[in-house]
């Protein structure tokens, strides 16, 4: 058997494949030609010609016939399958010249090894209805997870706003409760009031100021007697003049004042 350049054929699962081998003039039209599957250094044969009749092989597949006029050997090979791809040789019988080499590659239909060919229309493969059906669910899954985060950020704020709002409310009951304590207390100004001694009037230094003195019912005449004016803290006015007035409830022992 003659080696040759292969001539490349791709054929889906399925499908038929026809090829046809011209053989020259010196090859008798009535000389037996071959159809062999190339298997390392041995080609074995699935079908040979006889005359211009069709010939089938065992498995009614493949067939042949031989066209005396045309001088062309004539193959079909139906219902391919993955297994049928290898190397394929028309060969004349008896001198072993090869008339066609072709290489065949048979694919499945959602596999296939070649690019599409123009204006045939491919439907879409098993891969491609796979992503095609999980984009959806890939989308949904983003919502779902764009709306947990949106109410979750909402809720934040609104807890936010919400101790803002109390803190708002307690600083001011706590100004408040400060300024009503400010304003019960008495002004600081004021002197405290000792025993024994009269309230003046709100302008001390318009009248007089008074102090009572209050004894013992028995003093003893020996005993001094002492007291302590405090003058107006208002600026003095040289026309009015404090006065002390001293009295005893009992008249001393030596009728003396």
């Amino acid at each position: 058997v003659q080696g040759q350049t292969p001539e490349a054929q791709r054929r889906r699962e399925g499908s038929t494949l026809h090829i046809q081998c011209p053989y020259p003039e010196w090859v008798g039209g009535s000389d037996r030609k071959y159809w062999c599957h190339l298997t390392g250094a041995r080609c074995v044969e699935l079908v040979h010609s006889y005359y211009e009749e069709m010939m089938s092989s065992r498995d009614g597949k493949t067939t042949i016939k031989d066209d005396n006029s045309d001088r062309t050997v004539s193959i079909t090979m139906t219902d391919l399958k993955a297994e049928n791809s290898g190397t394929y040789q028309c060969v004349h019988y008896s001198s072993g010249h090869v008339l066609k080499t072709i290489s065949l590659n048979v694919y499945k239909g959602d596999t296939p090894t070649h690019p599409p060919t123009l204006g045939v229309f491919q439907g879409p493969s098993s891969t491609q209805l796979r992503s095609q059906a999980t984009s959806p669910s890939s989308g949904n899954t983003f919502i779902v997870l764009s709306v947990v985060l949106l109410i979750l950020l909402l809720l934040a704020l609104l807890t936010s706003t919400a101790l803002g709002v109390r803190l708002y409310k307690l600083l001011r009951s706590t100004g408040n409760r400060e300024a009503e304590d400010t304003s019960d207390r008495p002004e600081a100004t004021a002197q405290v009031r000792k025993p024994g001694r009269r309230e003046g009037s709100q302008d001390d230094s318009k009248g007089p100021a008074y102090i009572n003195l209050d004894m013992q019912p028995h003093p003893s005449p020996e005993d001094p007697l002492y007291c302590n004016v405090e003058p107006n803290q208002a600026q003095r006015n040289s026309q009015h003049v404090e006065y002390t007035v001293l009295a005893f409830s009992q008249s001393p022992r030596n009728n003396r004042e």
